[in-house]
């Protein structure tokens, strides 16, 4: 026998079935709570997504400009690759922040893990220092390009930072 529910929707009777009748017009359905705090996780991830597009926004255009503005000081310049270098120690210091504060700052299990995800799966390892050297290529022209273009057109002709399947992938876009 089938029930069928609020929508016209018609599903086997077993255990678990609801009847026709059963889900009153404006209740929860099966399968949803209808709890306010489910509710006001959604609007606080939908808050958490656009506040994250607008600092990613914010980041970037300001990493431009500051590139830019130090880059065309008087004076001597830093050398690109030192910069580069030092963004990528920086994010590499980030992680493993990070992943120690994930191990509830567990030294040993940190070690551990790293051993496993780095040394004991290398090949992964492996496979992830190509696209690791082409990036670094391409931040050392990044900066070649901001020393000879105004921020604005190299702003709008260089590659976007986030493209739509990032923004996707935020729910976002």
């Amino acid at each position: 026998m089938a029930a069928v529910g609020v929508g016209g929707s018609t599903a086997a009777a077993g255990p678990g079935a609801v009847s026709a009748g059963a889900l009153a017009a404006g209740t929860a359905s099966a399968g949803e709570t209808g709890c306010p705090s489910s509710r006001r996780r959604g609007g606080a991830h939908r808050r958490l997504k656009y506040i994250s597009l607008a600092v990613l926004v914010v980041q970037n255009a300001s990493l431009i400009l500051s590139i830019r503005y130090a880059r065309t000081l008087p004076g001597d310049r830093f050398f690109a690759t030192t910069a580069v270098v030092m963004a990528e120690v920086l994010k590499g210091l980030t992680c493993l922040l990070l992943l120690f504060a994930q191990k509830r700052g567990n030294v040993k299990h940190l070690v551990l893990f790293l051993h496993e995800a780095v040394l004991v799966q290398y090949v992964d390892t492996l496979k992830l220092a190509v696209p690791s050297l082409i990036y670094t290529l391409q931040n050392n022209l990044q900066y070649v390009a901001i020393s000879n273009l105004p921020a604005a057109t190299f702003q709008v002709s260089s590659k976007p930072s986030m493209a739509p399947q990032e923004l996707a992938g935020l729910g976002i876009w």
